[in-house]
């Protein structure tokens, strides 16, 4: 368990900093003035929780790297979807901020592409080393 922990660390750390972020972000008011593009704030949130799935992503390599990639995907997807529907829930109750059920399902998208497209390149650059088996 404990060299499980020691491995992930080096991932483990900067995922958990990321989070941090997000939630302090989240307790602020607005941070600017949004540009006039049509749910630029979906566009965001897309992308910001699909650097989260990367993260997840990594952690749970390094802690179980002989799992199958469809199980690194889902479990990066899954917990990603989980702490922005907790995000959402946690801004319902900031004074000038709202839970938005478009804003989560900007995120579990986000998080379910970006854990997908880190697995194709983290696939493809891998497969191109020798001396690395990529996950199942």
């Amino acid at each position: 368990m404990l060299s499980r922990l020691m491995r992930m660390l080096p991932d483990l750390v900067p995922l958990t900093l990321y989070c941090v972020f997000i939630f302090i972000q989240s307790q602020l008011p607005a941070p600017f003035e949004m540009p006039d593009v049509s749910h630029f704030d979906k566009l965001l949130h897309f992308g910001a929780y699909g650097v989260m799935a990367v993260l997840f992503y990594r952690t749970y390599l390094a802690g179980w790297p002989q799992a199958m990639k469809r199980t690194l995907i889902w479990a990066s997807a899954i917990s990603t979807a989980l702490y922005g529907l907790s995000d959402e829930i946690h801004q319902y109750f900031v004074p000038q901020r709202s839970a938005d059920l478009l804003d989560w399902l900007a995120d579990a998208l986000g998080g379910a592409v970006g854990a997908l497209i880190y697995q194709r390149l983290f696939d493809a650059t891998r497969n191109n080393r020798m001396f690395d088996r990529p996950p199942r």
